[in-house]
């Protein structure tokens, strides 16, 4: 009887947790009066379960938590190789607004989870290095370094953390798919705004340019109906298909490994310096930059406020 229910596509779809909060979140953030069309919430439940269970895919593809802290960034290379220096770890985390709101409202946290994103960067610069027994000084070396970095999604535990994730993830999608909206809507707007302006242009017309005229004010009429027609509700289902049935196509994770050494120099692994392979994840899509993203777990932590980063700073100049 099963089998007979799926060849004949009457079995029900399987039960995605959190699917029907997911399709009221998603059609708010495109437009509210979708849930008074016939067909829903049934029309958007097969793409928008695509664009959740791919969001939680990739929350839960991002590499880490991995410890920040002194200890691990003397030893790891990653860590190395993400902070300046030591003492900027605590720099980022102060930085960041949520960081401080979490910390406000959980002041005893002791552990925290979080995601973590930054810029990575390449430049060659000239340094020391030692080849054998000698060293050389003015040597060209390619630096791996990363700027701009933000902590989002903060939480008592990993997989909260990682459900953040999943949801700002998802997110990101349906406000792609009202972007894409958005742009019928601009030229909806446009086209209107040139058939105006071709209208003057017949009212003024002469015999001799009159036609050429009608000809394109006829082709423009088309392509208003054709917009104006796909800007009908009843359409919106098809941009939500567009975008979340192939949502790797808009958001996804690449990997990108690099030889580094202690110091954050690129090499190539038959060089002989030490050092390790290490294996970037960068975030493709979210926004315009290009992020390099991991969960991180710092333990025991104080994050100033926005009062002791200021009296510190005033400190310092004083001295």
């Amino acid at each position: 009887m099963g089998f007979l229910k799926q060849l004949l596509g009457l079995e029900q779809d399987k039960e995605i947790p959190g699917l029907a909060a997911a399709i009221e979140r998603a059609v708010n953030r495109v437009e509210p009066h979708l849930k008074q069309i016939g067909g829903y919430p049934r029309i958007f439940r097969k793409s928008i379960a695509a664009a959740l269970e791919y969001s939680r895919h990739l929350a839960a593809s991002v590499p880490g938590p991995i410890d920040i802290n002194r200890t691990t960034y003397v030893k790891s290379h990653f860590v190395h190789a993400l902070f300046p220096s030591v003492d900027f770890i605590q720099e980022a985390l102060c930085a960041s607004q949520s960081m401080r709101d979490f910390h406000g409202n959980h002041p005893l946290a002791g552990n925290v989870y979080a995601l973590m994103g930054m810029r990575r960067w390449e430049k060659t610069a000239l340094g020391m290095e030692l080849l054998g027994d000698v060293v050389h000084r003015d040597v060209l070396q390619n630096m791996v370094y990363f700027t701009s970095h933000t902590v989002e999604n903060p939480s008592l535990s990993e997989e909260e953390t990682r459900e953040m994730v999943a949801w700002s993830f998802f997110d990101k999608l349906i406000d792609l798919v009202a972007k894409r909206i958005e742009a019928r809507k601009q030229q909806k707007t446009d086209l209107l705004r040139e058939k105006d302006w071709l209208a003057a242009r017949l009212h003024e017309a002469t015999d001799e340019t009159r036609p050429a005229l009608t000809e394109e004010m006829t082709k423009l009429l088309g392509q208003t109906q054709q917009v104006v027609a796909a800007l009908d509700l009843g359409c919106y289902a098809k941009d939500f298909e567009a975008v979340l049935l192939d949502p790797a196509q808009y958001l996804r994770i690449e990997q990108t490994s690099m030889y580094l050494d202690d110091m954050g120099v690129r090499r190539e692994s038959g060089e002989g310096a030490p050092g390790e392979v290490v294996e970037f994840n960068d975030l493709i899509g979210f926004d315009r930059r290009q992020w390099t993203v991991t969960l991180v777990h710092c333990s025991d932590i104080h994050v100033e406020t926005y009062a002791e980063r200021l009296d510190a700073a005033y400190r310092r100049l004083a001295i």
